[in-house]
Formats: C-alpha cells, sequence, structure tokens
C-alpha cells in the first residue's frame, strides 16, 4: 500500500459518483451566466432559512432532509450553471449541513457528501465536521452501512490533511463497525465473508484492519497531500474553490503558481 493508491481511490470514487448522479437540472435553454448566479443567490437564502428552522423541525425533519438532498442533486448536476457559467460548487457544504443536522442517521447521503464537500468544494475539514455528527448518533447495528462513514471520514484525514494517526482510528472504526451486522448475500460485495478466514472476516473489514496497520508507523502523507490538493485545484470552476485550495496548501508551505492553461500547479514557496 503507497499513496498511490490512496490516490486511485479517490479518482475512482469522484469518477464513479460524477457518472451515478443523476443530470436533474440541466437547464440549457435559456439559461445564462446572470440567471445563474442570481439563482444560487437565492438558493444559498433559501438554506440559510433551513438551516435556522427548529431543531425539531416541526417532526418533518427525515423529509427536509431528503428534500434538500434533492434539491442538491440538481444543483450539483446542472453543469452549464457550475461549469459553463462559472458558479461552481460553493453551495454543496450548506445542502449537507442541512441534511446532516436533520437525518444524521440518512447514511446514503455521505458518499455524496464525500464528494460534494471535500472535493468539489475543497472543504475536507468541513466534511469531517459533519461525519463526526453522524458517527455519534449511527446505530451499526441499525445502519449496516454505517461502517461507510467513517470509510469516508478516513479517506479525506489520508488525502487532505495528511492525518495519520486520525486515519488509523477511522479505519479500525470501519473494521469495529463492519464486523457487527449480519449481511445478506446478496449485500455489497465488501461484506461478503473472505474464504478460509481465521477468524471469519468480511473483505471490508480486513482492507480496513489492513490500512490501520499501514499507518501505525506514523506513515508520512504529504506527497498523497500535495497529490490530493493538485488533483482538486485541477478541476476548480470558480475562483473561490482556488482560493480555498491555496489556504490549504499555504499550510504545506506552498502555493499555487498560475499557469496560462490551467488553475496553476503546486509548488514550493
Amino acid at each position: 500500500m503507497n499513496w498511490w493508491n490512496l490516490l486511485f481511490i479517490a479518482i475512482a470514487v469522484v469518477s464513479t459518483i460524477s457518472l451515478q448522479l443523476p443530470q436533474l437540472n440541466r437547464r440549457i435553454s435559456g439559461q445564462t451566466p446572470e440567471g445563474d448566479r442570481q439563482w444560487v443567490i437565492q438558493e444559498a437564502a433559501r438554506l440559510a432559512v433551513l438551516q435556522k428552522l427548529p431543531p425539531r423541525g416541526f417532526g418533518f425533519n427525515n423529509l427536509i432532509a431528503t428534500y434538500t438532498f434533492l434539491g442538491f442533486l440538481q444543483y450539483f448536476g446542472d453543469d452549464v450553471a457550475r461549469i459553463a457559467h462559472g458558479t461552481g460548487y460553493g453551495l454543496n457544504p450548506e445542502y449537507f449541513q442541512v441534511i446532516v443536522s436533520r437525518d444524521p442517521r440518512f447514511v446514503q447521503s455521505y458518499l455524496y457528501l464525500s464528494v460534494g464537500v471535500s472535493m468539489f468544494s475543497a472543504q475536507p475539514r468541513r466534511a469531517i465536521t459533519l461525519y463526526d455528527k453522524g458517527t455519534a448518533v449511527i446505530d451499526p447495528t441499525k445502519q449496516r452501512y454505517g461502517y461507510t462513514v467513517w470509510v469516508r471520514k478516513g479517506m479525506d484525514q489520508l488525502l487532505f490533511l495528511g492525518d495519520s494517526q486520525g486515519a488509523r482510528q477511522s479505519y479500525l472504526k470501519v473494521a469495529e463497525w463492519a464486523s457487527i451486522p449480519q449481511f445478506k448475500p446478496d449485500d455489497l460485495p465488501e461484506t461478503q465473508i473472505i474464504p478460509n478466514s481465521n477468524p471469519p472476516r468480511n473483505y471490508i473489514t480486513q482492507y480496513a484492519l489492513s490500512m490501520a496497520e499501514w499507518l501505525k508507523d506514523n506513515r508520512d502523507l504529504r506527497s498523497a497531500q500535495i497529490s490530493a490538493w493538485q488533483m482538486l485545484l485541477n478541476s476548480a470552476t470558480d475562483r473561490k474553490t482556488i482560493e480555498l485550495i491555496a489556504k490549504e496548501v499555504d499550510k504545506l508551505g506552498l502555493k499555487i503558481q498560475p499557469q496560462e492553461d490551467s488553475n496553476g500547479i503546486i509548488v514550493p514557496k
């Protein structure tokens, strides 16, 4: 296992989710840059209102979370507004602030949170705060795939923060939680028991334990961090995201060097 493996995992996740997310909001006809900018302002205001609703949500928190998640899919899927018109993905964290606050047990949403907040919005620290809200209340005996939240957190800690020991603890939690439920034969392949394993372990538990063992020696993840941030820089579509990336690489003693044909390259100061 090396940092190239970690980077390839991230690229695979981005590619897979980008292909799977439904393109629900391709409003190409009559869509203008100014119109899209105004829509983003209005959507930000709407999300702010949702965040200010009473904590109990009048008894409709699950519906609020689902409604907001559908709004995220529309927002994320509007390539014309996000990319062609340069409005970017700055609202992704606001959608998930509502979703996780209202329904932290909505396990499926965390897969999109990882991509939307950490990768497309370049805010892995905020994503980790949201993961923590979920893991504090998710019950692995009831939400069988709750372990996947720890997987996302561990990946962000590795790739973007270089937190080897934090990631190690996350992968130990993956192994613990994935060992609890009784998975069915037609569940995800990673939950299937490894033939002749002693003690019996499923594939995800074995993977998580292997990652935790690899991280035990305080691995230097700096190269992985630089490559991960460069990957985000290459795909950034708006100035705000580039500024967020610049702040993070500054913490590594690096800077973004402008390039004529790209968003720039990360180099030493």
